[in-house]
């Protein structure tokens, strides 16, 4: 399938939900579970929806949960499919286009595929096993990797949704003193943009591979599962690839 790639990052591919013609369009995004769906079509597709909460860019939010009753991207396709949904109305202006859902690897992760950056392409079937592999959480349905920068332990999610790699307030260590003076930024992600300060270039350690990358520092985010974002395209990845049997990612060079 083709895709549409935004920024240099943001990853869009089309699909159908709820049986109609007109394909949509989906932020495919590692970093996000569940997976989203656009408030604005939940009311076109008149779904009735549950209060819940969501935690993202810093800020729990009290938004809704529904089911969609048909989904179809590719070769996935769901009689049924469970979606928080919230506003994405500031996605869709930030981005200049319509996004009916961001899609995590709790939809995508149905079946295997990969993702090729520099083609544009999202493939689905067998997948090698090239590349770092991560292995995916059994009930968050996400890809936390352990790697080292500026030689402390970091558990990074891996993140096809986020421009530059991130990290969060979860440390008290002197990356977030070097960060009390950064430049405070717009940082873009698949959810919208939220401010964040510059950190210095820092050295990341992974797998046996070394990354020289700035970064920036969202301090008033923590989370238990993870320290911070590791952004697919900043590290220089040309490929994402994924496992379902196995529930394993791998990244490609």
């Amino acid at each position: 399938m083709p895709v549409h790639i935004y920024g240099g990052f943001l990853v869009v591919v089309e699909g159908q939900i709820g049986g109609a013609r007109q394909p949509e369009n989906f932020v495919v995004d590692t970093g996000t579970s569940p997976s989203i769906l656009n408030l604005r079509v939940a009311r076109e597709l008149g779904l009735e929806l549950t209060p819940a909460k969501f935690a993202a860019l810093g800020q729990e939010s009290s938004i809704h949960a529904g089911q969609v009753p048909e989904l179809k991207i590719g070769p996935v396709q769901m009689n049924t499919a469970p979606f928080l949904v919230t506003d994405l109305s500031s996605v869709e202006q930030a981005w200049k286009l319509p996004v009916a859902g961001i899609l995590g690897l709790d939809v995508l992760g149905k079946a295997s595929f990969r993702l090729d950056y520099e083609n544009e392409v999202l493939e689905f079937g067998d997948v090698s096993g090239d590349g770092i592999a991560v292995e995916l959480s059994s009930q968050e349905h996400l890809s936390i990797a352990k790697v080292n920068i500026n030689r402390t332990a970091f558990r990074m999610l891996v993140d096809t949704g986020a421009e530059r790699l991130v990290l969060f307030g979860n440390k008290p260590t002197t990356l977030l003193t070097n960060a009390v003076s950064g430049k405070t930024l717009q940082g873009n992600g698949a959810a919208g943009s939220v401010p964040v300060r510059a950190l210095p270039a820092l050295d990341v350690d992974w797998n046996g591979e070394h990354f020289r990358k700035d970064a920036v520092l969202v301090s008033d985010r923590q989370e238990p599962l993870f320290d911070g974002l590791l952004s697919v395209r900043a590290l220089g990845f040309r490929a994402l690839a994924f496992d379902a049997e196995n529930q394993v990612v791998y990244l490609q060079k």
